[in-house]
């Protein structure tokens, strides 16, 4: 066992500069996990993370550290977002936001008292399993020109998040083949022989590409951000000059490495008339739902408010990176789940309307007057799955809960857009929430509400459109701003 003595850093002197680290070895501490404070920190192991502090401890508490870290985090508000092993010794990150609600990081090393020197098979199993889990992240941005998703895509590639050492941008595909187009500006539909001849072109680009040059960096902790990806070709055909086969392009799907995480640049055609004047306006309508349309069946999947300022926007593209960091992080390292557990009921209608069984299905929904058709994260919450309906363009984020009665789907007036809602949302029963609004982070929607407008983050709403309760927990969203959020004209709604 490791001896707590004289040579470990006083707290005061710790929790004087960095507070949160402080209070992690104080909580370590109280846990009984005995460790010795390292003075010396490599720098180079640190750069861009502050409030960084390294340990020692003994052996068998290894296995010990992570769900207790886990704790911690969920008593801080803060994520752990990164774990890696380096030789004998493991590195955890951890996140949080800041005022300006963007996340910050701070690392903690933790030693192996008295590490032998590892051989020649561990090294090998560790880089096996680096490459089979490589601690970097694919990001796919998708959305229309003029949503603000190529100026957060070079942000991202000039100032990558803390966990990454690196950041790699690719246009389109990574072009191992073929890499100037040949007429970029020609948009004169392929024929038949053609169109076949570049959609397997992609394909074999995608592949070369992912294997030869992105999954070496992804292994190297490089966050790579694709401007665009395959299945932009579905949405929109005409701008790669592809105007039949769009079967064949959604059949290759499979084939197509897959990204990790999903940037969906969703912003009203309204909006977008006043930034460019390429895409006219039914041709924005159009992209915006198609874009919910091809990837609805995903989890990874976040749709951002590109209707926001720049500077907003990508705020809330790192505070997605961050949560997918943190989901990945979790699942790795066996956390516990923290959701709640949903009945048989909930789980028996689910599995059905997930999987499309023929006959089966539909004949579920009759038996819970249930009409779900969106996505679902494995997370969500619903303990009395009867009379719910969820239209296909809906977008429901993680660990919300769904009561009985509720109606999440479009207006009448634009039947192709349907809300989209944040992380940790309650819905009451008997709810509806309509049309192309959008709904916070952690809001609480109560029983028999009517809900036609966007809703900040953290407040509380009730009757028809009525906020009694703004947002305790974000800086973004005060008392005085809740009430300049527009109300839309009243429509006839339907799901």
């Amino acid at each position: 066992m490791l001896i707590k003595g004289s040579a470990m850093r006083e707290y005061q002197a710790i929790d004087a500069d960095v507070p949160r680290v402080g209070a992690l070895l104080r909580y370590l501490q109280t846990e009984q996990i005995e460790h010795v404070v390292v003075d010396e920190l490599a720098a180079e192991d640190y750069s861009g993370v502050r409030l960084s502090a390294a340990i020692v401890v003994a052996a068998e508490t290894l296995p010990l550290l992570p769900p207790l870290l886990n704790e911690f985090c969920r008593r801080h508000d803060m994520q752990l977002v990164h774990h890696s092993c380096q030789g004998a010794d493991e590195l955890y990150m951890f996140s949080w936001l800041n005022e300006q609600q963007r996340p910050d990081f701070m690392s903690l090393r933790v030693q192996r008292h008295a590490a032998r020197q590892t051989s020649w098979w561990r090294r090998k199993l560790d880089r096996l399993r680096c490459w089979r889990e490589p601690s970097g992240l694919l990001i796919a941005c998708l959305g229309p020109d003029g949503s603000g998703r190529s100026d957060i895509v070079e942000q991202l590639g000039a100032q990558p998040l803390a966990p990454f050492s690196a950041a790699h941008v690719i246009n389109i595909r990574p072009r191992m083949m073929r890499p100037v187009p040949v007429d970029p500006d020609s948009r004169v539909p392929r024929g038949r022989l053609g169109t076949m001849a570049k959609l397997m072109m992609f394909v074999a680009d995608y592949w070369l590409g992912y294997w030869w040059r992105i999954r070496p960096k992804l292994v190297a902790s490089t966050m790579v951000v694709s401007d665009r990806y395959f299945d932009d070709i579905l949405v929109d055909p005409g701008y790669y000059r592809i105007d039949r086969f769009r079967r064949l392009a959604r059949w290759l799907l499979p084939w197509i490495p897959r990204p990790e995480l999903w940037l969906v640049f969703d912003v009203p055609s309204a909006v977008l008339q006043t930034r460019t004047r390429e895409v006219a306006e039914e041709e924005a309508a159009r992209l915006r739902s198609e874009y919910r349309k091809v990837l609805r069946r995903r989890e990874d999947v976040v749709v951002l408010d590109a209707g926001q300022s720049l500077a907003e926007l990508s705020a809330e593209a790192e505070r997605a990176i961050v949560a997918q960091l943190a989901r990945r992080t979790a699942r790795r390292l066996g956390l516990p789940d923290t959701s709640k557990d949903n009945p048989t009921s909930t789980d028996v209608l689910l599995f059905f309307c997930r999987r499309h069984v023929p006959v089966f299905s539909k004949l579920i929904r009759v038996l819970f007057n249930s009409d779900i058709h969106c996505r679902l994260p494995g997370d969500v919450h619903m303990p009395h799955p009867y009379g719910i309906v969820l239209q296909r363009q809906a977008v429901i984020g993680h660990r919300v809960t769904i009561m009985q009665q509720v109606m999440i789907g479009g207006r009448e007036g634009d039947p192709n857009i349907a809300p989209v809602i944040g992380d940790d949302v309650s819905i009451g029963a008997g709810a509806r929430i309509l049309g192309d609004v959008r709904i916070g982070k952690g809001a609480t929607i109560g029983a028999n509400a009517v809900v036609t407008r966007d809703i900040p983050a953290g407040a509380t709403v009730v009757g028809a459109d009525r906020i009694v309760a703004s947002g305790r927990h974000s800086a973004t969203y005060d008392a005085p701003k809740v009430t300049q959020f527009p109300r839309p004209p009243r429509q006839n709604s339907a799901a």
